[in-house]
């Protein structure tokens, strides 16, 4: 074989490999982006657990009396369904206690012990909040004592197995030193001749 011969082949056998290389490159490029931009997806994509325990009410506290209520009530919803650890049920706790009025907490002689035993109570009896309406348009500010009160009314549907029991909510709040609106408390009545499923 003369030497133009070999130095063809030669040629032909690093250009190939060559094109291989710049192929192998271009497909390990193209795949790490898509694994990190799946990554970032993933990451973003939070559980509702995961998004109340990880809420940090001291930069996105909810600005109306409704929004507060809103919480309260989605939080339940997760306790009463929603798996989690009991380091999870005492983040999403604290969420809780952070939209209580202070005179609320200081009446809460088991805190969180008491909120633990009553959501263990409902999951163990099939209890779940299956959808909840908050009415925001029944919200009422005064200044009665110097104070500004606000009564949010939330419907919610509570299911127990198959059977579903409609209750409102009448919640108070309470604007606090920070004009943050606090849950002072709420009074329950059951809704007669209503069922949803």
């Amino acid at each position: 074989m003369d030497d133009s011969k070999k130095n063809a082949i030669i040629k032909a056998v690093i250009l190939m490999v060559l094109f291989a290389a710049v192929i192998l490159g271009i497909f390990v490029i193209v795949n790490r982006g898509r694994s990190s931009s799946n990554s970032t997806t993933e990451d973003q994509e939070l559980t509702e657990v995961q998004k109340i325990t990880t809420m940090d009410l001291s930069k996105t506290y909810p600005k109306t009396p409704a929004t507060v209520a809103d919480l309260y009530v989605r939080i339940m919803k997760v306790m009463y369904k929603q798996t989690y650890t009991d380091e999870e049920f005492g983040q999403m706790a604290d969420v809780m206690k952070g939209i209580f009025d202070d005179e609320l907490i200081a009446n809460q002689s088991d805190w969180p012990g008491s909120l633990k035993t009553e959501v263990d109570k409902k999951k163990e009896e099939d209890y779940s909040i299956s959808k909840y309406e908050v009415l925001s348009n029944d919200i009422e500010e005064t200044k009665d004592t110097g104070e500004e009160i606000a009564n949010v009314l939330a419907k919610i549907y509570l299911r127990h197995g198959t059977h579903t029991n409609v209750y409102n909510y009448l919640f108070v709040l309470r604007k606090d030193a920070d004009k943050n609106w606090k849950i002072l408390g709420w009074t329950v009545s059951e809704v007669k001749d209503t069922e949803a499923n």
